[in-house]
């Protein structure tokens, strides 16, 4: 059973064929025209023929629309409102291509920016870098290099000796002020400046015996007049502090504060200060100065290069180490590691492998003792 069309659309397309399909066909009128029957039209009047000439014409015209109708392009064209949404559509679209250029555009610009200062932050830390670099080599080199570290040691020395001695100065200038102005008072003579000195000088100067003595390895004062010094010292370090203080101690002069007595207490402290580290200094520096190489340069002592004398020094620090327990020595060769002689000594690897090598040097061979022990 066919199905009848619902849509209107639908019915008149089926109607539409069919009559097409029925057009094909010659039909009556067709077949009574002039052209299918030239002498069929005679028997007619002239009323008829121009009546069906006519008719065939407007038949004609109907056939012609009805082809044209038919074409598929009447329902491709779009309306007036299709019309604004296809262009609202359109410029939609268009703006969301917009969008995405400038936000690509956008996006690419800000991380070649990125680069950029990642670039320039790597290439600041890569100078950076290598100007620590350039200090630390320069550095090693000065350690490493004896005339580099004899200048450092002797820079150290004088840096600290003028630091102790410029605290001396200023305590006793401090002192100076405040045993005038108990003494004579803020508008009293100018002699008065001078007795605080009378009892601190003395303890510069044993300080720079004290120095002196350190730096040429020997010991001040002399065992026989040790105790003399000592009570020297003490009585004028008393002396100084006594005379500074007295002016805000409650019996001898009148009490203020603690604060007070702070800033009488202070200047006294510091020149003691410097009188018990400028000897330790001075001692400590020495024994490093005297330990350490000189080169056969500066000194014409002998004719060895520098790096040989420090390897030489550091095989009879090796064998006094050995000697007194504190390297071990590998069973095999007798002798210490070049791991553990450079953890010893806290030097670089390549010396205590010059060390370890001329201790090999140094060895005796033992078919040479045994040679000798059979003669």
């Amino acid at each position: 059973m066919t199905e009848l069309p619902t849509g209107a659309l639908e019915r008149w397309l089926t109607t539409s064929d069919t009559d097409h399909r029925a057009n094909d066909r010659p039909s009556i009128v067709a077949l009574a025209s002039p052209a299918a029957d030239p002498g069929g039209s005679e028997g007619l009047d002239e009323t008829a023929a121009d009546e069906l000439d006519k008719m065939r014409r407007e038949l004609a015209l109907l056939r012609g629309k009805a082809e044209l109708q038919r074409d598929p392009s009447w329902l491709d064209v779009l309306s007036d409102k299709e019309a604004d949404h296809e262009r609202a559509a359109a410029e939609r679209i268009r703006g969301m291509r917009r969008t995405q250029h400038v936000a690509a555009a956008t996006a690419a610009v800000r991380l070649a920016g990125r680069e950029r200062r990642a670039e320039q932050r790597v290439a600041r830390y890569e100078l950076s870098d290598r100007l620590w670099q350039r200090r630390a080599l320069a550095r090693r080199t000065r350690l490493l290099d004896p005339t580099s570290r004899l200048a450092s040691l002797q820079r150290t020395h004088v840096l600290s000796t003028a630091a102790l001695l410029g605290v001396a100065v200023a305590g006793t200038g401090w002192t100076s002020v405040g045993v005038r102005d108990a003494l004579v008072g803020p508008h009293g003579s100018a002699l008065a400046y001078v007795v605080e000195p009378l009892f601190s000088l003395p303890l510069l100067v044993i300080m720079m015996l004290h120095a002196r003595a350190a730096q040429w390895g020997r010991t001040f004062p002399a065992k026989t007049h040790r105790t003399k010094v000592y009570v020297l010292e003490a009585g004028l370090l008393a002396a100084t502090i006594l005379i500074n203080t007295s002016p805000v101690l409650p019996w001898l002069g009148t009490w203020q504060n603690f604060t007070t007595l702070l800033a009488h207490l202070a200047p006294p402290v510091l020149i003691v200060v410097a009188v018990i580290l400028q000897p330790l200094v001075a001692s400590f520096l020495a024994s490093i100065l005297a330990e350490a190489h000189v080169d056969a340069a500066d000194t014409g002592g002998h004719r060895l290069e520098a790096e040989t004398v420090d390897t030489l020094t550091l095989v009879t620090k090796v064998r006094t180490a050995i000697a007194v327990g504190e390297l071990e020595s590998w069973q095999d060769t007798g002798l210490p590691s070049v791991e553990a002689i450079r953890r010893y000594f806290g030097c670089e690897k390549r010396r205590a492998q010059g060390v370890h090598d001329a201790l090999e040097l140094l060895q005796p061979d033992p078919g040479l003792a045994t040679a000798g022990e059979g003669r």
